[in-house]
C-alpha cells in the first residue's frame, strides 16, 4: 500500500495471481498463433491478428484488475480476451476446437455489452441493467444456437448439425439479429442516460469509452447487413472489425489513465492496516489514498465545537461543493474524505472504506481536535501579547507626553523661580528643581522600560544599537543594514529578548565579551545572544521565563544553550509577515 510498510499479503496473493493469469494467457495466445499458421482454416495474418486482438483485451483487463483489485471491470475485460480467443478456435481444423469456437462465436459481444453496462464500477448497478446483460448473452450464446444445428455451415463440425432446414435457421437469425438490436439500442439509452445524469468531470470518461463502445458493437453486428449495401472485401472487413474490437481495450486504458479506474477500497487491505503495529503502517491519509487509487485524496475531521471541518493540523476546510471535479464523502459524525469525482466516479467504494477505517479516523479527529485548540490558544495568547504590547506603547506614549512634559515645565518654572527670589526661596526652589529632575530621569528610566522611544519612533535596528551602545561590555553587533519595520509584536519580542540576555550577562554571567546577530529572511527573524561568561543560565529565571513564554505566543522558538563555565548562547526565531 506504501513504500513505507511491506505489501500485505492480500496484494503479494493477487500479484501472484495476475501474473500466472498473464504467463497462462501468453501461453494460450502463442498456441493458437502456432495452430493458426500449421492447421488455420483462413489467412493467417487475419487469424494472427484475432488472436492478437484478445491478448490486447486479457493485457488490459489484468492492469485494470490489479488497479481495482475488487472491483469486476479487469475480470470482464480478461473474460472478454479469453472469449474473443475461444471464438476464434473454430478457425482450427480440429473437431474439439471448431466445435468451442462455433458455440462461442458471438460471446465476446455479450462480455462487451455487459463490461459496458457496467463501467466504471465494474458491477451492474440496477435490475434493468443485469436483465439487458443476462439478455446480451442469451443473444449470443441461445439465439444463434438454431443457425449452426439447423443449416450446416463450411467449418462447423457435423456434430452440431441435427436437420438440414435452412428456413429455420434463416428465421432464428433474422429472430437474433432483431434481438439483438433492440438489445444494443436499450443498452445505448441507458448509457446515455447514465451521461446525462452523471457530474461533468464524469462524463468526459463515460462518453469516450461508452461511446466508443457502443459504436463498436453496433459495427460488429451490422457488418453483415453493411455487406448487402457496400461492395468490400471480407478480408477487408475483417480486418476492419479486428481494428474496432482492438480498439476497446484501449478506450478503457485511456478511461484508467484518465481516471475512469481507481483502485476500489478493499476491506481487507485496510484490516490489514490497521492490524499493523504504528512504526510499520503509513499514515491514514496514505493508507486510504494508495487503496482508493487517488494520490489527491484528503482526510478531513468534524469539530463539533467550531462547526466545521479540518484538516489534519486542525485549519478549518470548506467542504468542496456538489456536480464539482472534487467530491466528498461524510462518515458519520467523525469526518469527510474528499476524492478525486473523476477517478472515482461511484462514491460507495469511498463509502465502504470510511466504515472500516471510522475508528482510526476518529483517533486522527480527536488529535486534529487537539491540534485546532491548540491553534486557537496560541492565537489567542498572540492577540494577548499584541495587545499587551500596544498598551505598552501606549501607556509609555503617555507617560512621555503628558506626565514627563509636566515635570519639565515645573523644573523650568522652578528654575526659573530661583534666580528671581531671594536666597531662603532660592534654595527650596532649586530642591524642587532637583526633584523634579530626578523624578524626570526616574520616569525616563520607567518609559524606556516599558517602551522604548527609538524601538517606536525608528525600528528594531536603531533600537539594539543604541541598546549595545549603552553596555559596559565590548560588543560585536550584526545587524541589518535596512531596518525593515516589523510587526509590533514581533519588533518588541526581539527587542527585550536582547534586552533580557544583555542584561543577565552584564548582572550574573561575570561576561567580558558580548555578541548580537539579527537575521531576516522575510519570513523568519532570528536573534542570538552570545556571552563568554561562566554560564549556568536556565528558563526557570523570572526574565527569561517571560521571554520564552512571549515567543511562544507568537509562535516562535527558543534555544538556550549555556553549559557551566562556557558561557551562554541565546536564540530566538520568530515568524513575521515582512
Amino acid at each position: 500500500m506504501s513504500s513505507a510498510r511491506s505489501e500485505s499479503p492480500l496484494r503479494a496473493s493477487l500479484r501472484l495471481a495476475l501474473v500466472q493469469l498473464g504467463v497462462v494467457g501468453a501461453g494460450l495466445t502463442a498456441l493458437e498463433i502456432a495452430l493458426f499458421v500449421h492447421e488455420g482454416a483462413g489467412p493467417v495474418p487475419a487469424l494472427v491478428g484475432y488472436a492478437l486482438t484478445g491478448a490486447c483485451y486479457l493485457a488490459a483487463g489484468l492492469v485494470a484488475w490489479w488497479r481495482r483489485p475488487s472491483g469486476r471491470t479487469g475480470a470482464l475485460l480478461c473474460l472478454c480476451g479469453l472469449s474473443l480467443s475461444a471464438s476464434a478456435a473454430s478457425n482450427i481444423a480440429t473437431t474439439a476446437t471448431a466445435i468451442v469456437g462455433t458455440v462461442l462465436a458471438q460471446l465476446p459481444i455479450g462480455v462487451l455489452l455487459h463490461l459496458l453496462l457496467a463501467f466504471p464500477s465494474g458491477r451492474l448497478p440496477d435490475r434493468f441493467s443485469r436483465r439487458l446483460a443476462v439478455s446480451g448473452y442469451v443473444v449470443t450464446l441461445v439465439l444463434p444456437v438454431p443457425s449452426y444445428v439447423f443449416r450446416p455451415l463450411p467449418g462447423v463440425p457435423p456434430v452440431l448439425s441435427v436437420a438440414d432446414r435452412p428456413d429455420l435457421a434463416e428465421a432464428f437469425a433474422r429472430v437474433t439479429t432483431a434481438a439483438g438490436f433492440v438489445v444494443v439500442a436499450l443498452s445505448a439509452f441507458v448509457l446515455v442516460r447514465r451521461m446525462r445524469v452523471a457530474d461533468r468531470a464524469q462524463r468526459r470518461v463515460l462518453a469516450a469509452v461508452s461511446g466508443y463502445g457502443i459504436l463498436t458493437i453496433l459495427f460488429l453486428t451490422s457488418s453483415s447487413i453493411l455487406t448487402r449495401f457496400v461492395d468490400i472485401d471480407p478480408a477487408t472487413l475483417f480486418a476492419l472489425q479486428l481494428t474496432v474490437m482492438a480498439g476497446v481495450p484501449v478506450a478503457f486504458l485511456a478511461g484508467l489513465l484518465r481516471g475512469g479506474f481507481a483502485r476500489t477500497a478493499e476491506v481487507e487491505e485496510l484490516g490489514a492496516w490497521l492490524g499493523a503495529a504504528e512504526g510499520d503502517r503509513p499514515q491514514l491519509r496514505d493508507a486510504l489514498a494508495a487503496t482508493l487509487g487517488d494520490p489527491s485524496l484528503e482526510l478531513l475531521f468534524w469539530l463539533p465545537e467550531q462547526r466545521c471541518h479540518a484538516d489534519a493540523s486542525g485549519r478549518p476546510v470548506a467542504l468542496p461543493p456538489a456536480g464539482g471535479a472534487r467530491a466528498a464523502v461524510e462518515i458519520d459524525d467523525v469526518g469527510a474524505i474528499v476524492y478525486d469525482a473523476v477517478s472515482l466516479a461511484d462514491p460507495e467504494p469511498v463509502r465502504a472504506a470510511g466504515r472500516v477505517v471510522a475508528l482510526a479516523m476518529e483517533r486522527e479527529r480527536l488529535t486534529a481536535a487537539l491540534l485546532a485548540g491548540r491553534a486557537a490558544l496560541r492565537e489567542s495568547r498572540a492577540r494577548i501579547v499584541e495587545s499587551g504590547d500596544l498598551e505598552r506603547r501606549r501607556l509609555a506614549r503617555d507617560l512621555h507626553d503628558g506626565l514627563q512634559a509636566r515635570l519639565v515645565v515645573l523644573a523650568l518654572r522652578a528654575g526659573t523661580l530661583a534666580d528671581r527670589t531671594a536666597p531662603p526661596v532660592d534654595e527650596q526652589a532649586r530642591a524642587v528643581r532637583t526633584d523634579a529632575e530626578t523624578a524626570i530621569a526616574e520616569l525616563r528610566g520607567l518609559v524606556h522600560g516599558i517602551m522604548p522611544a527609538l524601538l517606536v519612533q525608528r525600528g528594531l535596528v536603531a533600537a539594539l544599537r543604541e541598546l549595545v551602545d549603552r553596555m559596559p561590555l565590548p560588543s560585536t553587533v550584526r545587524l541589518p543594514e535596512e531596518d525593515a519595520r516589523l510587526p509590533v509584536t514581533v519588533e518588541t519580542a526581539a527587542y527585550f529578548t536582547v534586552a533580557e540576555a544583555l542584561s543577565n550577562a552584564v548582572k550574573h554571567a561575570a561576561a567580558r565579551a558580548l555578541w548580537v546577530s539579527l537575521t531576516h529572511d522575510g519570513g523568519h527573524l532570528a536573534v542570538e545572544v552570545r556571552d563568554d561568561g561562566v554560564g549556568g543560565a536556565h528558563l526557570t529565571g523570572g526574565g527569561l521565563r517571560g521571554i520564552a513564554d512571549r515567543v511562544d505566543a507568537l509562535g516562535g522558538r527558543l534555544d538556550l544553550l549555556s553549559p557551566p563555565g562556557r558561557g551562554t548562547r541565546l536564540r530566538v526565531e520568530l515568524p513575521c509577515e515582512s
